[in-house]
């Protein structure tokens, strides 16, 4: 095993003055301190002119007050900053430069993590006795150097369909010309890159329904399981986490259009399928969630038909395993709002808005009931 940089020892040892420095180097002015947690800089991450962007020492991020209205890590704001500057950086790329730039040289060396040795066996016994499905498997990481293959613009037929430039680029949306697909990249939730499926565009992958599929690099399947993670999580978990709420959706498009819509109070996820596994309400639950809106795209197109019965049933099979623990609610279309295969955000943040309102509320006496 090769030695990386470690992103997050590198970001719980950045001081004040690291932060100074690296803002500096980005192109903005002497920061202005409002207090001994709120450090204005100039907006660097759009190419503004007044101290709008505020760091805050306790939680390490940012969050810009102008234009994009944007809650960000120190990577995020590497990434944008040079942007705008005509400069693309990668993940990697933007933890290498604020590695160089404070001297904050931590590395990881993945051999080194494998070994333990202890000797106490009544400790390791008590460990034993915990669960095996208790535990949210660890998924295996991706380097972060294949994302350099990709071209990173702006889609514009997702531009088309409503979703931001800024989402887009805060999701490392891109574009691979060999294979003529939307590359997707997913991340746990520490930011860890563990997949990357693509969004085809070739008629033969459409007709062989093989629409969203993850891509082959050099005879490597870069894929996950699914149901082991939560797409948008990453991105989301601190408004998830405020808020106490989450809205799940089928695919990985409509956490981005909530992105456009919601920005830093975007408290979405995609569970990139049509269930709900074990494994991510055990997720869900780690994070203090109280209530739980199942989002998934609509399966009819007359409210009152035997097909949509059939499809609320379903839905009311998975909300049946997150009411033990959550306050369960179904977003349903009843009014037409929606065309048959659309997910709830496809169209617009008003009409999500509406099948927010009206959501359904879904208690244990019925899961055998009809929607």
């Amino acid at each position: 095993m090769g030695t990386f940089f470690d992103k997050e020892k590198i970001k719980q040892a950045l001081t004040v003055e690291d932060i100074t420095k690296i803002l500096i180097d980005l192109g903005s002015k002497e920061p202005i301190y409002q207090n001994k947690n709120e450090i204005y800089f100039t907006t660097v991450c759009h190419g503004g002119e007044k101290h709008k962007l505020c760091y805050y020492v306790q939680s390490k991020m940012f969050h810009c007050y102008t234009d994009c209205g944007d809650s960000m890590d120190i990577y995020e704001l590497v990434i944008r900053s040079r942007r705008t500057q005509g400069v693309n950086l990668t993940f990697a790329q933007a933890v290498k430069y604020v590695a160089s730039v404070t001297n904050n040289m931590f590395y990881s060396n993945l051999e080194d993590t494998q070994v333990y040795r202890i000797n106490d066996w009544e400790w390791i016994n008590r460990i034993k006795m915990i669960k095996s499905q208790k535990v949210i498997p660890q998924l295996s990481e991706i380097s972060e150097h294949i994302l350099e293959i990709f071209c990173p613009y702006p889609i514009q037929v997702w531009l088309d369909e409503g979703i931001s430039r800024e989402s887009m680029a805060k999701y490392q949306i891109s574009y691979w010309g060999q294979e003529n697909k939307i590359i997707i990249p997913h991340r746990d939730i520490n930011g860890r890159l563990i997949g990357i499926r693509g969004r085809s565009f070739n008629q033969w992958e459409l007709d062989e329904g093989k629409k969203y599929m993850p891509i082959v690099i050099e005879g490597q399947t870069l894929k996950h399981t699914l149901g082991n993670n939560l797409y948008g999580l990453c991105q989301n978990e601190e408004a998830i986490r405020r808020i106490g709420k989450i809205i799940i959706f089928e695919a990985e498009k409509s956490v981005l259009l909530c992105d456009t819509y919601y920005h830093q109070n975007n408290f979405s996820v995609a569970v990139c399928g049509s269930a709900i596994t074990p494994t991510q309400c055990r997720i869900l639950q780690e994070l203090g969630v109280r209530e739980v809106m199942i989002a998934f795209d609509k399966e009819y197109e007359d409210a009152s038909s035997k097909v949509a019965e059939v499809y609320g049933n379903k839905l009311l099979k998975l909300a049946a395993k997150l009411i033990p623990y959550f306050t369960v609610y179904i977003l349903w279309d009843s009014e037409g709002l929606l065309e048959k295969k659309d997910s709830p955000a496809d169209k617009g943040q008003d009409v999500l808005e509406k099948l927010m309102k009206s959501k359904i509320e879904i208690h244990s006496t019925e899961r055998e009931e009809k929607i």
